[in-house]
């Protein structure tokens, strides 16, 4: 068999193989929109793996093929959801120079991805919190922009600016950190039980926070 067939035949193969991976990740894209449709109408308890498979007209041994557990199928649907998050945090970071107004916008982010993905945010932050340090460790720091980095960064940048006192910038992003998560989380499971939890009063909430947390940081 001669050089230049050997070499045709590589060709058809590598063609081949490269069919087989696009229709492989479109397979597994398929599973995954299945998979968010579903997670935002049921929520983590009426999720399924059968019922995943039933909407797109798959078996579930064909999600097993891409996705080995229960698990591993609502994580790659939070994982988006932290890449959305962090690309929101990155966005309030970049549109601000002033480093005040910068903390502000940071929380105000953080706000509107809670009220518009409550689902994601209760799973992300609250129903499976570990998944914060997995989704971390499986995308890499990328441009150091995890949600925790670009808000510890706008801390520091906020004390070197001397609009905010000096201390402990992990401990000042902790305290921020803990507010704003306590309002979110509590907006999205008072909301209807508790009175003035609705979204209008939570906005006005959080700009009492903001404006509290403004003079108790004062330098």
């Amino acid at each position: 068999m001669s050089s230049a067939t050997l070499t045709r035949q590589e060709r058809i193969k590598q063609r081949s193989a490269e069919r087989r991976e696009r229709s492989r990740q479109k397979t597994r894209q398929a599973i995954l929109e299945a998979a968010i449709r579903m997670f935002e109408r049921e929520g983590y308890e009426g999720f399924s793996l059968r019922q995943v498979a039933e909407n797109i007209g798959y078996t579930p041994t064909t999600i097993y093929l891409y996705f080995k557990d229960k698990d591993d199928l609502l994580f790659a649907v939070c994982s988006q959801g932290f890449t959305e998050f962090n690309q929101a945090l990155q966005a309030a970071y970049a549109a601000h120079s002033n480093p005040l107004e910068r903390l502000k916008a940071l929380g105000w982010a953080y706000l509107e991805f809670g009220l518009s993905h409550p689902l994601h945010y209760q799973m992300m932050f609250m129903q499976r919190a570990e998944w914060v340090t997995k989704a971390t460790n499986t995308k890499g720091d990328t441009e150091g922009a995890n949600a925790y980095i670009i808000q510890m960064n706008a801390v520091i940048e906020a004390m070197k600016a001397g609009v905010i006192r000096m201390g402990d910038p992990i401990e000042t992003t902790n305290l921020i950190w803990s507010g704003i998560h306590g309002i979110v989380s509590l907006a999205l499971s008072m909301k209807g039980i508790v009175p003035k939890w609705e979204e209008s009063e939570v906005r006005r909430l959080v700009e009492d926070y903001f404006q509290m947390l403004t003079r108790g940081l004062q330098p």
